[in-house]
């Protein structure tokens, strides 16, 4: 492992080698024994990862308690889901308007129970059915 390769890793994984991968861990610590450059950064990121920890800041539990109780009552005025209905199948369906899917059932409505626009000297395919079981 570089020098260079071992500060990229203690920018992204900090001064505790057991954040580390265990593969980059073990070339690092076998780096540290040999390098007094390597010590020095370590050293230098443990102050910083000290310094960041120390100047987290605590949270209020006044004001944790204050936003706990807000979205409880928040969360207590919602009205309750309602539940699905009988045509929950229809949902996907109603973006698309509701206008195609009366014409289709009208059409298929219309297709089923229309009269013959014929006469009665032409053939439709109930005497059609009738003549053929007529010949047997």
């Amino acid at each position: 492992m570089t020098i260079t390769r071992f500060a990229r890793l203690l920018d992204t994984f900090g001064a505790d080698l057991r954040r580390w991968p265990a593969e980059e861990a073990a070339k690092a610590r076998h780096l540290l024994a040999g390098s007094d450059e390597a010590q020095a950064l370590l050293r230098r990121a443990a102050l910083l990862d000290a310094a960041l920890r120390d100047s987290r800041a605590s949270p209020d539990t006044a004001a944790l308690e204050r936003m706990r109780a807000h979205v409880a009552q928040h969360v207590a005025r919602r009205p309750l889901p309602h539940p699905p209905g009988r045509l929950l199948w229809l949902r996907p369906l109603l973006p698309f308007g509701g206008g195609a899917l009366a014409a289709l059932a009208l059409c298929g409505i219309w297709l089923i129970f229309a009269a013959p626009f014929a006469g009665d000297d032409t053939f439709n395919a109930p005497r059609q059915i009738a003549m053929i079981e007529s010949t047997d």
